[in-house]
């Protein structure tokens, strides 16, 4: 009796109490990849014990969900440097973790995606197929201070454009300043990505915009796409792109690589230059109603 009475105390203490990541971020911006993912994985096990989750499961299902209303962060109108942009974003830039069940051992694991904070009461942006993932049991996030929570909602999604909004629990985060227009991503302006490259967490990487196009190859429909120079890879989906004025521009979505050989069976050699494309938060306007 005395230790059922004992667990039941620590389950209330895990839902009344904010969860974070500790030892995994160091002080001066170091990272501790390995220790980082495993106390992500602690907290997220906990979340899901102390039915603090909305299964995953769920939360697909609200992926019809067309349009919200929200109020975003506009940007300033002073150019930033990158380490500027680096210390003002980190806190609002997100890791955003599955939490599965492995098919090859009785552990629980979690994957590492990414997106960015709208709101200050925890609405994020991240993409689509990030939540569209059957294995997942549950979905949590990481602020860039550590900072974990249960996500709970998803408040509207399109899978044309591969962009997804949803809610986490809690208030005070940090949100993101965010731009609608195209005029303020021109071909050849610089930009910036803060993401989570195979799980290689708070990678930062600028470069410029190459290359503006209509991604019509998708049998959803059309989308409007901004290729970069600034490297990302797989974990960067849903990543946030930033202007040189701090101002998130665009969603990380895929890489296309161009090989100068393709063999008859098949196998590519030469491997010549990766397109990083990434979506317009153009997009993100069919997802916001209008007050």
């Amino acid at each position: 009796m005395r230790t059922i009475l004992c667990l039941s105390f620590i389950t209330c203490v895990l839902s009344a109490t904010e969860l974070r990541v500790n030892r995994g971020i160091l002080p001066n911006g170091m990272i501790d990849d390995r220790r980082l993912l495993s106390e992500l994985n602690l907290h997220a096990k906990q979340l899901r014990d102390a039915k603090d989750s909305v299964k995953a499961a769920d939360l697909r299902k609200q992926l019809n969900r067309k349009q919200c209303q929200l109020t975003l962060q506009m940007s300033g109108d002073k150019k930033l440097n990158t380490a500027e942009i680096a210390e003002r974003s980190r806190k609002g830039v997100l890791v955003v973790s599955g939490l599965y069940k492995c098919q090859n051992c009785p552990n629980w694991h979690s994957g590492a995606a990414s997106g960015f904070m709208l709101t200050e009461d925890g609405a994020f942006c991240t993409s689509y197929h990030v939540v569209d993932n059957a294995k997942n049991d549950t979905l949590v996030i990481m602020t860039g201070d550590g900072r974990v929570a249960p996500v709970v909602e998803v408040l509207a999604a399109d899978k044309r454009t591969d962009l997804a909004i949803l809610r986490a629990n809690g208030k005070g985060f940090t949100p993101l300043p965010v731009t609608l227009n195209p005029l303020d991503s021109p071909i050849g302006g610089k930009v910036r990505v803060f993401s989570h490259p195979n799980r290689h967490f708070y990678v930062l990487s600028e470069g410029i915009i190459s290359r503006k196009y209509l991604d019509s190859t998708r049998k959803e429909g059309s989308r409007r796409m901004i290729s970069i120079t600034a490297d990302f890879a797989k974990g960067s989906s849903g990543a946030p792109v930033f202007n040189e004025y701090g101002a998130v521009i665009a969603s990380v979505n895929n890489t296309q690589s161009t090989y100068y050989d393709v063999k008859k069976d098949g196998t590519k050699d030469n491997l010549q230059m990766v397109f990083k494309n990434t979506v317009s938060l153009e997009h993100l306007r069919t997802l916001i109603k209008a007050k």
